[in-house]
């Protein structure tokens, strides 16, 4: 494995990540010991279910369609998330995270199952996982934990006996939920909880906190207009992440009142990028760029960031490598644990996204390194169409209207017209809004050649072909007005 080197630059973006000094403590010892001899082994001894009397609890809190940016820990300056945030300043943030996808229910597929979405079977939009793909849920409760799935499930019903504990609501009470779960656990049990919410998902009706963002409030990215109507949607979406972070809150209250806070494992994340043009279902880094704190009060330095790359392939290895579980053969990431010591070291070379059918026809995948992201489109004359609800937004009525009047930069007019390119190749670590594609630079063209082959490598070893287009799924709804056909 390689060690990419690290580049700081801007400092709302892509930090350089923080040195750890290390206290010779006896549990500091075992986690330097552990990572020095190798995760695997230590995976590999899989514990009583009867000693649960230190194995960590988990919590992942995973959001509906959350840009990586859109909050205070990555520099965001209005969109008000004091409890992440405050998570943010008690373990680690990762800078460099990205996700399998840019779309819902296949990316909570694959982050449970730890597998690329095309492998886990359920690669396409509301697709069910099937009945032999193994989450994470299940050896966590072989082994002694009582799991639950709480929110938003999206998982098919075929795997719902991997949880032991299941309940679906509505995003105004999604944290109370997560707070009566933890009331009603078995209490001499470790716990597993998927905390999966609804926001920022759209629509947006209003209410969902008691002081609304403004549209002043709002921070317009350069590949959309800056128009008020679309400083308005931006506000509504900042109220629902507004909503996610307060249900944080008091679900971090409560395990505080019943003494388990140091003992549990924090991650907040979301499952794709925001439900805007040019991000959601786009595989480039502002569609799969993705938030990523993990807070553990005996393994994690607070308020450390790590600028490595990582995939959200590598949570559930993580999850059962901190419980001591031995991972499933089928899981494809890789334990995060050596970053918690070390967040400069390295655990990966590449990370992998796709995009499959989400609403729309779509065959795309991307590969990143440690300082490029290369995308390879296999439709380059389809127009590169947001998801059918973001086709419905306000921001995207103001960008048709801006098109038909000839003022929609070039910079946004991908969505609406045919590219006519196959090939993006970004310098993600100065660029990650990905807006000058140097794909066709000749002094680039050493990166292109290797994440071209990296990626070929990836599909070869992972059984991911184009098929052609005619046996791909074809579009469910109108790309200019989102209606359904």
């Amino acid at each position: 494995m390689s060690n990419p080197s690290h580049f700081n630059a801007s400092p709302k973006r892509f930090l350089a990540p923080t040195v750890i000094s290390i206290n010779a403590t006896a549990s500091v010892i075992g986690v330097l010991i552990g990572s020095l001899i190798g995760s695997s082994l230590v995976a590999a001894v899989e514990p009583s279910p009867h000693r649960d009397a230190r194995r960590p609890n988990f919590i992942v809190f995973i959001a509906d369609d959350l840009s990586w940016d859109d909050c205070g820990a990555y520099g965001h300056p209005s969109i008000r998330t004091p409890h992440i945030d405050r998570l943010a300043s008690e373990g680690m943030t990762f800078d460099y995270a990205v996700l399998t996808i840019s779309s819902c229910s296949p990316s909570r597929s694959s982050i449970m199952t730890s597998r690329y979405p095309h492998a886990t079977g359920a690669g396409e939009l509301h697709q069910p996982l099937p009945a032999n793909q193994v989450m994470m849920t299940k050896p966590l409760s072989e082994s002694g934990y009582w799991t639950a799935a709480v929110g938003k499930w999206h998982l098919g019903e075929a795997v719902v006996d991997q949880v032991d504990y299941r309940r679906q609501i509505g995003p105004e009470k999604m944290g109370e939920a997560w707070v009566e779960m933890l009331r009603k656990r078995p209490k001499d049990k470790p716990f597993f909880l998927w905390a999966a919410a609804l926001d920022p998902h759209r629509p947006y009706p209003p209410g969902a906190i008691e002081k609304p963002h403004s549209a002043e409030d709002a921070v317009v990215p350069p590949f959309l207009p800056d128009h008020q109507a679309v400083r308005d949607d931006l506000a509504d979406y900042y109220d629902e992440i507004g909503r996610f972070d307060r249900h944080i809150g008091i679900t971090l209250d409560e395990l505080v009142a019943q003494g388990v806070a140091d003992n549990t494992v924090i991650f907040v994340l979301s499952d794709n990028g925001r439900p805007f043009p040019h991000c959601k279902t786009r595989i480039d880094y502002p569609g799969v760029g993705m938030p990523l704190i993990i807070r553990f009060a005996s393994q994690i330095q607070a308020g450390s960031r790590c600028n490595s790359l990582v995939s959200s392939i590598d949570l559930a290895p993580t999850i059962l490598d901190l419980a001591g579980v031995q991972r499933p053969e089928s899981f494809q990431g890789v334990s995060l644990k050596p970053l918690f010591a070390n967040p400069t070291t390295s655990v990966r070379d590449f990370a992998f996204a796709e995009h499959n059918w989400h609403d729309y026809r779509a065959f795309e995948r991307s590969v990143f390194d440690d300082r490029y992201g290369y995308v390879r489109n296999w439709l380059p004359h389809l127009p590169r169409t947001p998801p059918a609800d973001a086709v419905r937004s306000p921001t995207f009525a103001v960008m048709k209207e801006l098109h038909h009047q000839g003022l929609l930069d070039p910079l946004q007019k991908g969505c609406m017209e045919p590219s006519g390119t196959a090939e993006f190749l970004y310098a993600v670590r100065t660029d990650p809004n990905c807006l000058h594609n140097l794909a066709s630079d000749p002094s680039h063209r050493e990166d292109l050649e290797r994440l071209r082959n990296a990626l070929k490598q990836w599909q070869d070893n992972t059984d991911d072909q184009f098929r052609g287009e005619e046996s791909l799924r074809p579009d469910a709804f109108d790309r200019l007005t989102g209606e359904r056909k």
